[in-house]
């Protein structure tokens, strides 16, 4: 069994900068000192292009924020800081269309991310809409592929409420943990 963490979205936007999630910044460390009890790790990254259908000025509902290449788009350092390249992977999201959730088009190539037996740990920025929809999409190739989906809520910042994404994980037999054994 590999143990996988899914931390979505740890880009400085959302930690302190133009769309900024309350305590955000809180939870890096805790992420951070977590990281090594994985045999693998997959960031998710928004990452917009200029003038993307999710800004305001295009009519979206958010501030520009994680415009590609630019340092609201990145992570902290300390979060790459040990960890061994083959153990790392970066899933892009939001190029064209808004898209919250990381994995959501279930193709081969998405599926080789995980395999049978697995245990996936979701966490990140932010609870109500990309971590959410992140594990929507999980739990969509868990059925297909069988591994083992939780979220580890000590590691997510939300922007009010974890409701809604407790709600799924009650509804659809998702564990949910606040510390990692």
């Amino acid at each position: 069994m590999r143990k996988i963490l899914v931390a979505v979205d740890l880009q400085k936007d959302f930690i302190d900068g133009s769309l900024t999630v309350p305590g955000a910044a809180d939870f890096i460390p805790v992420i951070n000192g977590a990281k090594k009890k994985f045999d693998l790790i997959y960031f998710t990254l928004d990452w917009h292009p200029l003038g993307h259908c999710s800004f305001k000025e295009q009519g979206g509902p958010w501030p520009v924020h994680c415009v590609h290449h630019t340092a609201g788009a990145s992570m902290p350092d300390c979060i790459l800081e040990g960890l061994d390249e083959g153990g790392v992977r970066f899933v892009l999201k939001g190029q064209v269309t808004e898209q919250y959730g990381a994995f959501a088009d279930v193709t081969p190539s998405t599926q080789d991310y995980f395999k049978p037996g697995d245990e996936v740990t979701v966490c990140g920025i932010a609870s109500e809409y990309c971590v959410l929809e992140t594990v929507k999409n999980i739990t969509a190739i868990a059925e297909k592929v069988c591994f083992k989906v939780r979220i580890w809520l000590g590691g997510t910042a939300k922007f009010d409420n974890y409701d809604a994404l407790l709600e799924f994980a009650s509804t659809h037999g998702v564990e949910v943990i606040q510390d990692l054994d």
